[in-house]
């Protein structure tokens, strides 16, 4: 599977990308992105990235960004939506879309890109924090509402919001792939296995310096056997990392171990040594 990464620039490449992203998230035909919004974008200091195979000629995923203003004034690259299809996850090209997109921003002198993903969902964890070495430290409630397509539908659409200081130690270290979250305090209890994993009980006021953070093995498996767990899991860990990233601690880490229904998924939080300066 050979797929290759480029830079859209016309009108008639734009008109794919919502094509895309409805096949990803089963939205309706009416919605996605407006391609004349996207070549806006692309015109104008953002960037819009597609990946094609290179036997068809399809395109199988997209990452769409525009520039901003970050909370402490600074510049940055706001990287909208990134999607691919599901067939083609397994040969990294999420990865490969960020990785480009790093090197796009680097060279139009950006240090910053922001973007929001779903705390419970874990293929994003692994590549945000753990591949990608992405930072977090402000969680957001329901912010696109319950009925945002089918892969959200029946939750509170919570986002993490990702911080990646393009040139700091942890994301060079993760693109040698030499990071290694540290040993960490447990401040979650879980019961159960599989998709019938709960989180039992968890503790808001720890103080060790780096803390671990249980989270589900699959969010769609718990969703599609027991949405009352999947909202459990919401409500609970929502308060956790609020009150954890209300006392000066911030997202650094995530370990996904085992295999099938004994994998284990968890965070690692830091309030010092946040590799970003």
């Amino acid at each position: 599977m050979n797929v290759e990464i480029r830079e859209l620039r016309t009108f008639t490449e734009m008109q794919d990308v919502p094509r895309v992203q409805r096949a990803i998230w089963h939205f309706g035909d009416s919605t996605g992105f407006y391609p004349p919004s996207l070549l806006a974008f692309s015109d104008n200091g953002g960037l819009v990235l597609g990946a094609f195979d290179t036997d068809t000629g399809a395109m199988v995923g997209f990452l769409v960004s525009f520039l901003a203003r970050h909370w402490d004034g600074q510049l940055k690259l706001y990287s909208q939506s990134m999607g691919v299809l599901p067939e083609y996850r397994q040969a990294r090209v999420a990865q490969r879309l960020k990785w480009r997109q790093r090197e796009w921003a680097l060279a139009q002198d950006l240090r910053l890109v922001t973007w929001t993903y779903d705390p419970l969902e874990m293929p994003n964890a692994r590549l945000n924090i753990a591949r990608l070495g992405g930072l977090v430290r402000r969680y957001k409630r329901n912010i696109y509402g319950e009925r945002f397509g089918q892969l959200n539908e029946g939750l509170p659409t919570d986002r993490f919001v990702v911080e990646w200081f393009l040139d700091s130690p942890r994301v060079t270290a993760a693109l040698a792939g030499t990071a290694q979250p540290p040993a960490a305090e447990a401040v979650t209890d879980i019961a159960g296995e599989g998709a019938s994993r709960r989180l039992a009980c968890y503790r808001s006021d720890a103080t060790a310096p780096a803390l671990r953070v249980d989270m589900p093995v699959d969010l769609q498996a718990t969703k599609a056997r027991d949405m009352a767990l999947a909202l459990d899991w919401r409500l609970k860990t929502r308060e956790v990392f609020e009150s954890y990233f209300a006392r000066g601690y911030a997202v650094t880490g995530f370990v996904s171990a085992g295999e099938g229904d004994e994998r284990n998924n968890w965070y690692v939080l830091r309030n010092n040594d946040w590799g970003i300066s």
